[in-house]
Order: C-alpha cells, then structure tokens, then sequence
C-alpha cells in the first residue's frame, strides 16, 4: 500500500489510526464465527463500539433493524451536502496519508449516519475521473478491516462496492454477517462481481435476522432455479417475521408449481405450510398477505392433499389450523371470490378436519410441552391454545423449576390459579430489592429479569381487585417504568374500595419523587379518581 506521488510516497499503513487502539471490529467478528452456523456466536452481535454508538440509550435498535426500517430521514440537499464533504475529504487523504488527513475523513464518518449520504458519494466517486481507484480501494480496505466504529466500516463497504475487486468478497460476507453490516453489504455485492445473485445467496445463508429480510427482498426477480427451491426451504425463515418474506419467497419460488409435483419432499412441504401460515398471519401489515398471492386456495388445497399421507408434527399441527380458522372466518379474504377460496372451502375444511381429527394430538402436546427443547415446547404451547388443551399446571411447574414462565402461569381466570401464582411471586420475587426507587429506566436485560416477571404480575392484577398488593407496592417503588405504570394501572381498575389503607399515602410520595411526567400524570389522576376518558 506505499506508493510514489509527485516525488513523496504515500503509505496508508503509517498512519496512526483515528481510532487509536480500541479493537477493531472486523477482528471482533471474525473471532465469534460458528464454523457451520449461521450469524455470530453469543457475544457476536455485541459490537465493541455499542456504548458509544447507543449513545448511553437504554433502548437500542437490533442489529440492522435502524437502517432497515428507517431508511432515509434527511433532505436531499443535505445529503448531498454531507456526500460533497465526505468526498472532500477522501479525495485530501487520497493525495497525502498523514495523521491530520486521517483524522479529519474518520471525524465526518462518525459524525452521521451512512445511510443518509451514501447514495450520493458514491455516484459522486464514480463520476470523478480524478480519483485514483487503487488509492481509494486502500482507504476503503483499511476501515473495512481496522476501525472500531460502525458508521466508518458502513461507509467502507459501500466504497468496497464501486471498487469492485473480486478478492473482497471474503471481507464482504464475513462483516455481512453481522447484521448492522448487512445491508450495505448487499448493496456491495451487486455493485461487485461478475454473479452478485450467488454472493447474496451466500450471504442470506449466513444470517437470519433484518438481513436475511433485505437479502430476499433484492433477490425477487431472481430466476436461479437453486435460489428459489432454497426460498422455499430455507429463505422464507427468519428472527424477525416470516409475513416479511413470504409472499416473495411463495411467487419468486414458484411454490404453486413444486406442490404440483407428485411427490415434493419434506423440506418444501414443512416451507409451505409455514409460507401459507405466514401469508394468512400476515393480512392487513406490515406487508401484503395472502389476499396478495393469487394462487393461495390452489396451493393450500396442493399443500393439504399432499399431508393426508404424511406423518405429520406440531408444526404441521400449528400450520393446518391456522389454515381452518382462516377457512370459518365469516368475514374477510376468506369470503373474497377473487382469492379462489370460497368455491374451494368445503374441500379444503374436509382435508384439514381429516388431519385435525386423527387420533393422538393430545399426547402429541403433552410430550412437547414436557420437552427440554425449547423450540419444540414453544411450538406444543402454540398447539395446546389452538386446540384448547390446559396446559396450566405444566407452566406453572415449569415455572417452579426456574424457567421464565410468568406470562403463561398468570393468563388464567381461575381465582384459586391466579392464587398460586401471586403467592409464587411474593415468595419467589425479591420484592424489597425491586423496590429501590424510582428512575427513568425502562429496566432492558438480564439484571432486570425480577423486574420483568413482576410485569407480568402486576399487568394481570387489574382483573382481580384487592389481589396482590404487596406485589403493587413493590412495583409503585420500582426503578423501572414499566413497573410503576402497570402497578398504577392495577389501581386505577380497582373500585377504591379495594384500595388498602396504605395505598393512598403510598401513592402520594410515589408522586413527589417520580422523574418521568407521565407516570406522574397518571397517578395524580389514580389518586383523585379521575376517569379514563380523561386521560
């Protein structure tokens, strides 16, 4: 990287990093890869620089989720703008590699978000034949592979992109799997290469959250026959919600014509009916449902056909009755003629009755809702709601033996359950601690897991007046938000008859040192019995 200019040799490596020797965050994820695995290992996603990114917010986006789902939020001149001095900037540091130069491109790049400027520098690099490529290439290498912030690595990536040397795509897909990189490595993908669809395919394979959802979205027009037999296998899965990639995985994938097939395999049918579930979840947003995929009555028709001789799981259980509830709606897509389904209905209830009614279902439930696997015991919940099965006693066992249940075990109506579970939680929860005090916390991660399960406490007390107080006290003196606000609602429900004697003196000092407005709003209007309609 040394090179001879006008007499003087221009070295990017005796640079002293802006950054100076905080860790660099390429390094950072290459040592959290799961060979084998998609995505990062536990601490992967975490990136060194998050506290300084976060900015000291409690509440911090998920990784990609910002750039995703906010995308552009600043006015075209000032983008334009910003791009104009970024490039300024990388055009002075092309010429002369020196400390100051360094410095003062590292400072812009920190100073606002990638995104909103990075379509502009890049047509405006592109566009000036000034520029040495080879240099510029260099720069864009050495913050790829050195620097400790986010935003530099974005721009830098981007810069990757145009530069298009094929030796970078092992760089591009390994920052890509941290999802906060994704996106921009997607875009850098297709600026680069001589076969972009198969670099974002493998890239797709290597995540599972906002990227693989930006991944899909840009490979819709794709008509690689191994990329969309994958889509309707693999592709449509994701951390986020399945509705984001559904309908572009069922059309681009061509599910219609591999239900078709005599004999389709296991893996597309386990996808279909998860695509199917996902389309028929995903009506009225965020994105279009199944009243936007025309061929929909045919495939579910093809989809159930194909079960009647399978031995089917709970997933399958899960996926077929969320296809008959769709089916008995009185209302909806499910009565709209132009989606195929009303002529086909009593077809299709004949072929999810056949598997609902097959013998066994329930032992099915109870084994899953005994399984170690939480993938497996999630599932049997979901099962056991669909099909009415009380699976109370086995969450609240559960919940005895330490895992966090709190939210199944208070979803009763059962006075004498919704007993134990109270006397569980005074018991169990460490009330004295939780009631430190009042802060603007809104009480995130896991030293806040007590705070959490009281949450699920207090926000069921509002349907049993005079239950629980002691648990409301706790939580009208809790250092989180979230307590206080659910304890004051509790209150606010219970005819004052319910009220101990102490609550009102209680709630007054819980006024008086309360630091958040509308918490303290909503208990002066608690304390003086206003109504809802007033708020």
């Amino acid at each position: 990287m040394s090179f001879r200019f006008f007499g003087g040799t221009w070295n990017i490596q005796k640079v002293t990093p802006p950054w100076g020797d905080r860790p660099s965050i390429y390094q950072h994820i290459l040592a959290n890869i799961r060979p084998g695995s998609p995505g990062l290992g536990e601490k992967g996603d975490l990136l060194p620089d998050d506290e300084i990114a976060s900015r000291g917010k409690e509440i911090r986006w998920a990784p990609g989720a910002l750039d995703g789902v906010v995308g552009h939020h600043v006015g075209l001149s000032e983008a334009a703008e910003a791009a104009k001095k970024i490039l300024e900037s990388i055009r002075v540091f092309s010429k002369k590699a020196n400390d100051k130069n360094a410095a003062e491109l590292y400072s812009q790049l920190l100073d606002q978000s990638t995104l909103t400027y990075v379509d502009h520098l890049l047509e405006a690099v592109i566009a000036d034949g000034a520029l040495d490529p080879e240099r510029i290439h260099n720069i864009a290498h050495w913050l790829a592979t050195a620097a400790a912030d986010r935003e530099p690595i974005k721009c830098a990536i981007a810069l990757l992109g145009v530069c298009r040397d094929r030796e970078d795509r092992d760089l591009l897909l390994t920052l890509g799997r941290n999802e906060e990189f994704t996106l921009f490595v997607t875009v850098a993908l297709r600026n680069s290469g001589d076969d972009p669809e198969l670099s974002l395919w493998a890239l797709a394979c290597l995540v599972t959250g906002w990227g693989r959802i930006q991944i899909i979205e840009r490979l819709a027009e794709t008509k690689d026959e191994q990329i969309k037999a994958w889509m309707l296998r693999e592709g449509y899965q994701n951390e986020i919600m399945q509705e984001y990639t559904a309908l572009i995985c069922a059309k681009t994938g061509d599910l219609l014509p591999a239900l078709r097939r005599p004999e389709p395999d296991e893996k597309l049918l386990k996808g279909a009916g998860s695509v199917l579930t996902a389309l028929i979840r995903g009506r009225g947003g965020p994105t279009e449902g199944i009243e936007a995929y025309p061929d929909g009555a045919e495939a579910t028709e093809l989809y159930l056909t194909h079960l009647q001789t399978r031995d089917i799981d709970l997933q399958d259980l899960v996926d077929v009755k969320t296809i008959e509830q769709f089916l008995r709606e009185e209302s909806g897509e499910a009565k709209d003629s132009a989606l195929g389904f009303p002529k086909r209905a009593a077809k299709l209830l004949g072929l999810t009755g056949a598997i609902l009614s097959r013998p066994g279902w329930k032992q099915k439930v109870s084994h899953g809702l005994n399984s170690e696997d939480r993938q497996t015991f999630w599932m049997a919940t979901e099962a056991a709601g669909m099909l009415g099965i009380d699976a109370w006693n086995v969450y609240f066992e559960r919940l005895k033996r330490g895992e966090d249940l709190w939210y199944f075990v208070m979803q009763t109506s059962d006075h004498d359950r919704f007993d134990q579970g109270i006397r569980f939680a005074e018991e169990t929860l460490p009330l004295k601690d939780i009631a430190s005090g009042p802060t603007d916390s809104v009480g995130l991660g896991p030293e806040f897991r007590n705070h959490s399960a009281l949450d699920c406490v207090l926000q069921e007390l509002r349907r049993f007046p005079g239950k629980g107080w002691t648990l409301i006290r706790a939580g009208l003196q809790s250092p989180t938000v979230r307590n206080r606000n659910m304890a004051v609602q509790a209150l606010r429900e219970w005819d004052r008859t319910a009220w101990p004697a102490e609550a009102e003196s209680l709630l007054n000092r819980a006024i008086d040192v309360e630091p958040k407005d509308d918490t303290r709003a909503l208990m002066v209007k608690t304390l003086n019995g206003e109504s809802h309609e007033t708020n």
